[in-house]
């Protein structure tokens, strides 16, 4: 696992920004593992603006969310699947049928989380996986005590996710506290990672995993020390140096 601090929160969005063009420059069959919240917001912002400026092939690639609230209205201005349209899909050439997100309906779930892991992998993994990273760890949903070899499931949110993700709502009791999440056994399975963390928030658990030796369920971003392609990006405010 690498660490590099690039100073200004903007400077990282716009290296992951860079770093997810590239890919599709250098192989337009990519898959791209992506992620949601208000870190990734400035990374789309750039990714759109390379993509409206170069030429690039986007019609054979295909991306994978990591998460979605479990039974929330997939046309709710709160899903995920509204967030990826209103920053990045609505924006750029690329078809529905390109990008997927974990089924998050009650109705054949175990049977619809199966699938979506084995879509990711079919024919060959995914080339770049985009991740955040929570205040206690957690990358997609996987909340702190999740086994490394976890799939595709529905899950439970913490206290302090719930808590963290209440500035998107009205109030914290429209906060959804369970989520369909992309597994830690399904991430490392990815090529090649890029974690962002920006801002004072994420210091203190970036600095616990700059630290560890080993991977500790108790904290799942460390399962990362076993990737053999993990960069994590910072700016100063989050930075472990």
């Amino acid at each position: 696992m690498e660490f590099i601090n690039l100073g200004k929160s903007t400077l990282a969005a716009e290296y992951v920004a860079i770093e997810i063009f590239r890919q599709i420059q250098k192989n337009k069959r990519s898959k791209l593992g992506l992620a949601t919240g208000g870190t990734m917001e400035p990374v789309y912002a750039d990714l759109v603006k390379l993509i409206q400026s170069n030429p690039l092939d986007l019609s054979e690639i295909q991306t994978f969310n990591l998460d979605e609230y479990f039974e929330l209205d997939k046309e709710s201005t709160q899903s995920y699947l509204y967030y990826m349209k209103h920053h990045l899909f609505n924006h750029i050439d690329i078809r529905d049928e390109q990008y997927y997100f974990p089924d998050n309906d009650a109705e054949n779930l175990e049977e619809d989380n199966k699938a979506y892991d084995y879509m990711i992998m079919q024919d060959f993994p995914i080339n770049l996986q985009i991740l955040g990273i929570g205040t206690n760890g957690h990358i997609g949903f996987n909340e702190p005590g999740t086994p490394f070899d976890s799939g595709t499931r529905m899950v439970h949110l913490t206290e302090e996710t719930i808590t963290a993700n209440a500035r998107f709502f009205d109030s914290i009791e429209d906060v959804p506290t369970k989520a369909v999440t992309m597994g830690i056994r399904t991430i490392m399975k990815s090529n090649r990672i890029i974690l962002l963390a920006t801002g004072e928030k994420k210091k203190a658990i970036i600095n616990k995993l700059f630290n560890m030796t080993y991977p500790d369920e108790a904290i799942p971003a460390s399962v990362l020390l076993h990737h053999p392609d993990v960069l994590v990006v910072t700016d100063d405010a989050a930075s472990p140096y």
